[in-house]
C-alpha cells in the first residue's frame, strides 16, 4: 500500500466533513464503537510499504498510540492538528523520503477487547481517514502496564517494508503512552490478538526480545507521557531500563510540538547534527527538541561508518 501523496487541502475537507473543530472531543472524532474488521490484526500476514511510481523511495513510519482511558487527550491532539502538521513538516524538512504512515491503536492484551488495531501503510489522506476509524476503547487493565510490545511484534513479523528490504534503510516506529510496558506476552495473548496458531503452546516472549527484533528493521522510540500513571508507576525510569535512551519523557503541555519531535528524531537517527536540527525550528520547539536530543546523548560511528545511537 502507499500510493499518492498527502495534501493539506484534503485534510481540511476531511475535518469539515467530520465536523472536527477545536471543541471536538475524543468521542466526537473517533465514532467507531467496536473494532472495524479491516483494522483487526487477527490473521493478517503482512502490512506492506511498497515502492511505487508515486513513491519510488518509500519510508515506513509507524505511530502507535495508547488508546486506554487515561490517554484520550493524546488521540484528541493527534486528530485535531498534530497529524496534519507532522505530515507537512515531513514533506518540508525531508527527514526521510516518501513517507508511508501506519497508525496502531494500543491497549492491553490481558484485558481489552481490541488490544491492537492496525491501519494500512498509506501516503495520502487515507492516513487520516483510517486513523479516525479507530475504536477508542478507553479501558486498560489497571495491572501496571499496557501492551506496547504488541506494536513491536506486529512490526517485526507482520510488516514488509521496501525501505529495509530493498535499501537496508530502517523505517521508524514511535509508540506513545503513560504506562509501563508489560514485560512478557504469552501464547494465549498472541493467539487471541493475531491468530498465531503456528506458535507452540506455552510460547512466551519478553519485551526486550521483541524490542530487539523490531529494531532489526525499524528505529524504535517510545514517548513516555508525564501524566496519568507516569508518577505512581515510575514509568519513565521503567522505560529507560527497557530501551535505554530511546525512551523520551514528555510533558502533556508540550504535545503541541510533537510534529517537531518526530521530525527531529528521524533526522537525528539519519545522522543530522544537533545544531542543524535546532536551527530549523523556532520558539518553544527549539527548547523541547534540544532537551530531548541532549538527554538522548551523542551519536557514534559503527564499523561501517554509519551513525548509530550509543544505547540500543
Amino acid at each position: 500500500m502507499g500510493h499518492g501523496s498527502y495534501q493539506s487541502k484534503d485534510w481540511e475537507k476531511l475535518r469539515s466533513s467530520r465536523n472536527i473543530n477545536s471543541q471536538s472531543t475524543v468521542q466526537d472524532m473517533y465514532q467507531s464503537r467496536s473494532m472495524k474488521d479491516y483494522l483487526n490484526p487477527y490473521g493478517v500476514k503482512y502490512r506492506e510499504s511498497c515502492d511505487s511510481m508515486d513513491n519510488p523511495a518509500s519510508t515506513a513510519i509507524i505511530f502507535g498510540l495508547d488508546v486506554t482511558g487515561s490517554m484520550g487527550y493524546l488521540s484528541e491532539e493527534i486528530a485535531k492538528g498534530a497529524l496534519n502538521r507532522t505530515m507537512l513538516e515531513i514533506y518540508d524538512k525531508t527527514p526521510v523520503t516518501n513517507p508511508h504512515i501506519m497508525f496502531q491503536a494500543i491497549g492491553d492484551s490481558q484485558s481489552d477487547q481490541a488490544p491492537l488495531q492496525v491501519t494500512q501503510f498509506e501516503a495520502d489522506i487515507r492516513i487520516a481517514e483510517q486513523l479516525l476509524d479507530v475504536y477508542f476503547e478507553g479501558r486498560g487493565g489497571g495491572n501496571g502496564g499496557e501492551s506496547y510490545l504488541l506494536s513491536w511484534y506486529f512490526a517485526a513479523r507482520h510488516t514488509k517494508i521496501d525501505c529495509y528490504e530493498n535499501r537496508r534503510e530502517k523505517g521508524f516506529l514511535f509508540t506513545i503512552g503513560d504506562e509501563c510496558c508489560h514485560k512478557t506476552i504469552t501464547y494465549g495473548e498472541l493467539y487471541r490478538v493475531f491468530g498465531e496458531a503456528e506458535l507452540k503452546e506455552g510460547t512466551r516472549y519478553t519485551a526486550q526480545e521483541l524490542f530487539k527484533e523490531a529494531s532489526e528493521k525499524y528505529e524504535v522510540f517510545h514517548i513516555v507521557m508525564k501524566a496519568g500513571a507516569y508518577k505512581y508507576q515510575k514509568s519513565g525510569k521503567d522505560w529507560r531500563g527497557l530501551i535505554g535512551n530511546r525512551a523520551i519523557e514528555l510533558d502533556p503541555e508540550d504535545l503541541d510540538v510533537l510534529p517537531e519531535i518526530f521530525v527531529s528524531l528521524m533526522q537525528y537517527a539519519r545522522g543530522r547534527e544537533l545544531k542543524e536540527i535546532l536551527d530549523q525550528w523556532t520558539g518553544k520547539a527549539v527548547d523541547v527538541v534540544k532537551r530531548i536530543l541532549e538527554e538522548m546523548g551523542p551519536l557514534s560511528k559503527d564499523g561501517k561508518g554509519k551513525k548509530k545511537f550509543l544505547k540500543f
